[in-house]
């Protein structure tokens, strides 16, 4: 995999055919606009309309239907007789009108749901009007049983209307609000309707709900027509921003972008059919070209990864290949058992269709759980159990059984070594990608030797080996990060002496580099990760065998029940915290402690100037 290659691309045609030319490289889809000082990319996604608003809302209240209905790919025939605005805003307005009656309805449905709650201990009865007992009006109270006393000093009227465990049911009579420190409780706020009326009335309101989601899910249909329409509209909003970002003297517009070498002759094509001129030259050293990632076959699932965290710079190298591979590893290593991996196939593959759309995580995700299981088949773990365990097992599989998770010392060191491996890997891969700078070059021999250094030390080897190769990187690193610095000065003071006590500052920079030694030496010790979250869900895995078993011979019959929901709840926790753990810490491991050593740099990513609208359409075509 690698990056492609831009070219900077300066555009000139007459000003009478700036409209038709710019629909012909929207439509061309592959140059990315450089924005100048009108504006920018991200403004012009604020440049839709308030209908378009409106359409993204109504769209959006669709897509989260519950059950929403087969898409429509073209209008209904008694839509067709209306333009196309005209029936996309009816369609809009009959859709938020529906999500602001169903919001209504649901608020509805729940003050009547808590009104009837506090009501139905009181039962079912209608207040007389207030002229019937002369003004006076009915106080409700919950009154606790151990304040009952409080009633023997009560002036006004009162009667118990009933009670529970914990509570009198207490109304007092009066024709003004009774005072409010004269029970220890709040009055209880009933309200006027009886309880047979509420729950006619939410019967009601519950009735009107069900009308309108079904009126929300017959409208689901048309949330693929919304959308081209919501993209036909980002599109000339889009073409409008272009617009703006062109400059324009004496009848002729300009424009510049950024276009991948491989589409420079299909432009000279455009340029030829359509009447305008182009230069393209080579990004000058302080320009900064987008990044597009050029997946070999069979590694794209790599550049999602490195667009999850970062993108790489433009002039970096791409790290694609590493993090899929890596990932599948450290992926593996964690899981370390091959009956969740096997299971983990059977549910990818029972979502495969669903999967369909999106290839480059099906892709990822398969080799993941392969990598998994061949790695579980080499430790021989099975749902916790090992293989040596089972009497009636393959002999294929015992001789397969090659790791061994409880062998300590051994997997420590597959682990360190996975990690130096991997920051060797990390500083490879910087060290091409920077040869041309000696600075780098230093450094990167330097913390290379180091690393061979410290394994020659830890593995033993003559001293004098260690002491050599830790020495020169060290020496290296302190040249290069000293060049590094002298280049800095020179570059803030250009053209301008540098004094010695700057110089000998420069060195002084040179020699601090040597503190992250201990950095590297931290980083390469987090790899141990790897065997310890493996050997942690192994370890659950087999506890979770051993409780199941213990209760199968504790009682022979509801024994099998109990066995049966331990090994199976068990085994459904170990795996989820097995997959959030694969995952957080295999990547953890790649965007932390590889980047950190392999400095990819930051980049943008290439977002070329298309028609969204014609591709959806392309994509929807049968």
């Amino acid at each position: 995999m690698s990056i492609s290659r831009f070219y900077k691309v300066s555009i000139a045609g007459a000003q009478h055919d700036e409209d038709r030319i710019l629909d012909q490289l929207q439509n061309f889809g592959r140059l990315h606009i450089i924005s100048g000082q009108h504006g920018s990319s991200e403004e012009s996604a604020e440049a839709a309309s308030s209908h378009d608003k409106q359409t993204r809302e109504a769209l959006l209240y669709l897509g989260q239907a519950p059950e929403p209905s087969r898409p429509l790919s073209r209008w209904p025939v008694h839509h067709r007789d209306k333009p196309m605005r005209q029936r996309v805003q009816e369609l809009v307005d009959t859709t938020l009108r529906n999500r602001d009656a169903l919001r209504q309805v649901s608020d509805t449905i729940d003050a009547l749901k808590e009104r009837i709650k506090v009501l139905r201990p009181w039962g079912d009865f209608t207040l007389p009007p207030d002229t019937c007992v002369e003004h006076f009006r009915l106080w409700f109270y919950l009154l606790p049983v151990n304040k009952r006393a409080v009633l023997d000093n009560l002036e006004l009227p009162w009667q118990i209307a009933g009670r529970n465990a914990r509570h009198y049911y207490l109304i007092l009579i009066s024709a003004d609000e009774p005072d409010k420190n004269l029970l220890p409780v709040e009055r209880e706020h009933l309200g006027s309707l009886s309880l047979q009326t509420l729950e006619e009335t939410l019967e009601m309101r519950e009735a009107e709900r069900e009308d309108l989601e079904s009126e929300r899910q017959r409208l689901s249909r048309f949330r693929l027509l919304l959308q081209q329409q919501l993209q036909a509209a980002n599109d000339l909003a889009m073409r409008q921003f272009v617009k703006s970002q062109t400059a324009k003297q004496e009848q002729i517009f300009t424009l510049q972008g950024w276009l991948p070498a491989a589409d420079i002759a299909p432009l000279k094509t455009l340029a030829t059919q359509q009447g305008f001129a182009f230069v393209a030259e080579n990004p000058a050293a302080n320009e900064n070209p987008p990044t597009l990632l050029q997946p070999a076959r069979g590694f794209a699932p790599g550049a999602m990864l490195a667009s999850i965290y970062q993108l790489p710079g433009y002039r970096s190298w791409d790290p694609s290949v590493h993090l899929y591979l890596s990932f599948a590893l450290f992926f593996a290593m964690i899981l370390s058992d091959a009956g969740y991996s096997l299971i983990l196939l059977a549910v990818l593959f029972l979502l495969r269709k669903k999967l369909a759309a999106n290839n480059g995580v099906r892709d990822l995700l398969l080799t993941l759980f392969t990598s998994a299981t061949v790695w579980g088949v080499m430790a021989g773990s099975y749902l916790g159990f090992d293989i040596n365990s089972i009497d009636k097992a393959p002999a294929v599989l015992k001789q397969l059984n090659v790791i061994h998770l409880d062998h300590y010392s051994a997997m420590m060191t597959i682990s360190v070594v996975v990690g130096i491996s991997h920051i060797v890997l990390a500083q490879l891969s910087l060290w091409w990608s920077r040869r041309h700078e000696l600075s780098q070059v230093f450094i990167r021999s330097g913390w290379l030797a180091i690393i061979a250094g410290g394994t020659a030390f830890w593995q033993s080897l003559p001293p004098v080996v260690s002491t050599i190769l830790l020495s020169g990187g060290a020496l290296a690193v302190v040249t290069g990060s000293t060049l590094t610095a002298i280049k800095a000065d020179n570059a803030e003071h250009p053209g301008h002496a540098v004094s010695a006590g700057t110089r000998l500052l420069s060195v002084a920079k040179g020699v601090m580099a040597l503190t992250g030694a201990s950095g590297l030496f931290g980083d390469i010790l987090s790899y141990m990760r790897l065997f310890a979250l493996g050997l942690a869900s192994a370890s659950l895995g087999l506890t979770f065998n051993s409780l199941a078993s213990q209760a199968l011979h504790a009682s022979p019959g509801i024994g099998i029940v109990f066995a049966a929901l331990i090994f199976l709840l068990g085994h459904s926790v170990n795996l989820g915290l097995a997959i959030m753990s694969a995952t957080v810490h295999g990547l953890r491991l790649n965007f932390i402690e590889f980047y950190n050593w392999g400095d990819p740099g930051e980049g943008y990513a290439y977002s070329p100037f298309r028609y969204q609208a014609r591709l959806a359409a392309e994509r929807h075509e049968p």
